[in-house]
């Protein structure tokens, strides 16, 4: 380990002498005793040298900085700004004989202040954003894998559901197709597991590449950060590379059974129970080039137009002891429901998914509006309040209060980040400390009430029934406004970027598609709404919760 790694004096082990180093030149490349170092200190031309503590170059050991080039074999003291490269002397005769004088100059002069260069942010922010993107990989494989398995049990229910009509003649057919769908499934899986392990395997790479560049932040001289810039942003690219050339012709495989349509009545003449298909489509998995100007990172996949959406009710339910409209719901991972009650009895109240009360979640305010912060965390707006709460769901008794300086109203939680609606001013964005990172300007005229983010949008509503989206640093996207419906509440997106708002006036829920050119009308008065405010849309189980009216909730499945 570092912490235990003993550097010994370099002037007295050349005089035969075994003493501990205090410190470390960097220039010099080894350690010095307490008279050494005075020494090194005293002359002219190490004077300037940057000298850390022994603590400070354990840090840094470990990450591998070239001071040579790989081509000479020589010290790297020369930059060409025209090749961006670092050189020694025999590159200019060899390969730059063609720079100019001003395109060459000293390593020492090139390398100032590269702590504080863009390169090393640039560098900080690739790592993070491709290990975002890594991390959403695993999750889209561990979901499919699951769906796989969900699949499978499916199949194993039509499989018993067949074989109760049939005779002991069906059997011998049927333990050959649940042969079959062992060895299917079990290759489907074997597909899933590997990529999984790959791309886990390149997430401990980059945990361990950020926390190397952070301490090279740190503890490392302008010179190892300049050159270990560069060589760990060209790890990356080829760790990425090779990953990329994994997974490009991936594909989601979808498992479905055909039971024979005569196998009822036909039974002497069918030879086989049923036949498992493992449907391949393409799975929408993609890694960004790991260069530092090409730092974005979008993953997308298909994107559904909003004619195509639809929605089947799968179970409708009351709230005891409600007589106002929810402000906010949140379907948990528990598949539970969580209702804020701001208007009515200020609550926080749980639910089954069959309508049966599980609990009231204490709260130190009337709750407005909620996000989840991870899979047992939320976070709470309270408008009479000047704080904000983020409560354990799984231990109500843990909580944290994060002060502000503003009423909170509605909120949204997204890279490690809140996104806080403040009454006519605009939209907070915060750490989960209370920290003001930034703050997103709407028009100043405006009331924004609810809002909702995703990797790369922002989405909110205002007061003149208007539907906004911006990127996440508030530059407009797109603006959608109904001119035949109006009092637009709550809003909640898909997976496909397409955007679910309701219409507490016109008792609508539209589908808004995610270019802001197209909309639809899924759900009016008809169905029973009046005056609809909650919605929100479960990424995972594809359902739509919405308080259609007062004291009342519908879960759809969106199709």
């Amino acid at each position: 380990m570092a912490s235990q790694l003993n550097v010994q004096c370099g002037p007295c082990g050349y005089e035969d002498i075994k003493k501990k180093a205090k410190t470390w030149c960097a220039n010099c490349e080894e350690g010095f005793c307490g008279e050494c170092d005075k020494s090194h200190k005293s002359m002219k031309v190490s004077r300037g040298h940057n000298v850390i503590s022994i603590e400070d170059y354990r840090q840094i050991k470990d990450i591998s900085v070239n001071m040579n080039c790989d081509i000479h074999d020589k010290k790297l003291d020369l930059y060409c700004k025209k090749h961006d490269i670092a050189i020694c002397v025999v590159c200019i005769l060899s390969q730059h004989k063609t720079c100019s004088s001003s395109d060459v100059i000293s390593i020492d002069e090139a390398s100032k202040n590269s702590k504080q260069s863009s390169a090393l942010s640039d560098l900080e922010e690739t790592i993070s954003k491709i290990l975002d993107d890594v991390k959403y990989c695993i999750n889209d494989r561990e979901t499919a894998l699951k769906n796989v398995d969900k699949e499978e049990q499916t199949i194993r229910k039509t499989i018993a559901e067949t074989r109760l009509s049939l005779t002991k003649y069906l059997d011998e057919l049927e333990r050959k197709l649940l042969l079959d769908l062992k060895s299917q499934h079990k290759n489907c899986k074997s597909k899933y597991i590997k990529i999984l392990d790959q791309m886990k395997q390149i997430e401990k790479e980059l945990e361990n590449l950020r926390e190397q560049t952070l301490k090279m932040k740190r503890f490392a001289s302008d010179l190892q950060v300049f050159l270990g810039t560069r060589q760990l942003n060209k790890i990356i690219t080829e760790n990425i590379k090779s990953l990329k050339e994994e997974i490009t012709d991936h594909t989601n495989n979808r498992m479905e059974i055909q039971i024979h349509h005569v196998i009822s009545s036909l039974m002497n003449e069918v030879k086989h129970f049923g036949e498992i298909k493992v449907i391949e489509t393409k799975a929408s998995l993609q890694l960004t080039d790991a260069k530092i100007d090409q730092a974005q990172i979008q993953i997308h996949g298909s994107m559904q137009n909003v004619c195509n959406v639809s929605l089947q009710l799968k179970q409708k339910f009351d709230i005891k002891g409600s007589e106002k409209s929810k402000t906010a719901c949140f379907i948990t991972p528990d598949d539970t429901v969580i209702f804020a009650d701001y208007f009515g009895s200020g609550k926080l109240s749980e639910y089954n998914n069959n309508g049966k009360h599980i609990r009231d979640i204490p709260v130190s305010a009337k709750p407005f509006d909620i996000t989840a912060v991870d899979a047992d965390c939320i976070a709470v707006t309270h408008p009479d309040a000047l704080y904000l709460e983020i409560i354990n769901t799984k231990k109500s008794s843990e909580r944290k209060e994060i002060q502000c300086s503003f009423n909170g109203r509605g909120i949204s939680f997204q890279d490690q980040k809140l996104y806080v609606v403040v009454y006519k001013e605009g939209i907070e964005v915060m750490d989960l400390n209370g920290k003001k990172l930034n703050t997103i300007v709407t028009d100043i005229s405006l009331a924004v009430f609810h809002i909702t983010t995703t990797r790369e949008r922002i989405y909110y509503t205002d007061n003149r029934s208007t539907v906004h989206c911006c990127s996440m640093t508030g530059q407009e996207i797109w603006i959608f406004k109904y001119q035949s419906i109006s009092t637009l509440k709550c809003i909640s997106v898909d997976n496909n970027q397409n955007v679910f708002v309701t219409s507490r006036r016109s008792n609508n829920l539209i589908v808004i598609q995610h270019d802001g050119k197209d909309s639809k009308v899924l759900l009016t008065d008809r169905d029973e709404l009046d005056k609809p405010v909650a919605v929100y849309y479960c990424k995972e189980k594809k359902i739509i919760c919405l308080g259609y009216k007062a004291g009342s909730v519908a879960l759809y499945n969106v199709l």
